[in-house]
């Protein structure tokens, strides 16, 4: 689990993923900024259900943004699962859902603009980040271009590297590339003991952790 006191001191933002009330209520005490909710973790995360997204966004004093993915593994959508994922937006609504947290790819490892262009649309004007999906397109220069096209006003990535230490370089090149239309996150293995070299290397200016690991 990161050190949120410690860090915030440093003035970075900082985002966790939870899976359940309990690790969002530690988030919280810690200083955390926002929270990512999400459930199974070990597949990389899917959307919760709805009594834990309400539970966390009752109890929570901070934002609380939510995962919508319906299963692990690719990105590559059906139809079916595609349908899914518009439900679970909408079954979100009635909630105090600060935004939302979702990406879908073409099988040649491009962004899937139609059927993102559908989840957009159903957020509804919300905040959404495109997530690690984002590490396996093919062109991330033109994937970056076509999310902000999109209006995603945030990207999570690692930098297209295991983790976000060894890919802060690339994220250096996204957030220039960016120049300020959309926030870049820093993700993936960032600890107490890392991040400040991330964020010295990597110039992003937010940041996401797991609340996992020590």
């Amino acid at each position: 689990m990161i050190n949120f006191g410690l860090m915030k001191k440093k003035k970075l933002f900082l985002e966790s993923c939870c899976t359940s009330l309990e690790e969002a209520d530690r988030a919280c005490a810690l200083g955390a900024d926002r929270i990512e909710l999400c459930e199974d973790i070990a597949s990389g995360g899917v959307t919760p259900s709805l009594s834990l997204a309400e539970k966390v966004i009752s109890a929570s004093a901070i934002p609380v943004n939510v995962m919508i993915r319906p299963r692990g593994g690719n990105f590559v959508y059906s139809e079916e699962e595609i349908q899914q994922m518009i439900k679970a937006i909408h079954s979100f609504k009635d909630l105090n859902v600060n935004g939302y947290v979702f990406g879908c790819l073409t099988p040649e490892n491009e962004v899937d603009i139609p059927n993102m262009k559908r989840l957009m649309a159903e957020a509804d004007g919300k905040p959404v980040t495109f997530h690690r999906a984002f590490d396996n397109v093919r062109n991330p220069q033109n994937a970056l271009e076509d999310i902000i096209s999109l209006g995603c006003t945030h990207l999570l990535t690692s930098g297209y590297m295991d983790n976000a230490f060894d890919g802060r370089f690339n994220i250096a090149k996204l957030v220039e590339q960016a120049a300020s239309r959309i926030t870049v996150i820093a993700g993936k293995g960032i600890r107490a003991g890392n991040l400040q070299q991330i964020a010295e290397d990597s110039h992003a200016n937010q940041f996401h952790g797991t609340n996992l690991f020590l």
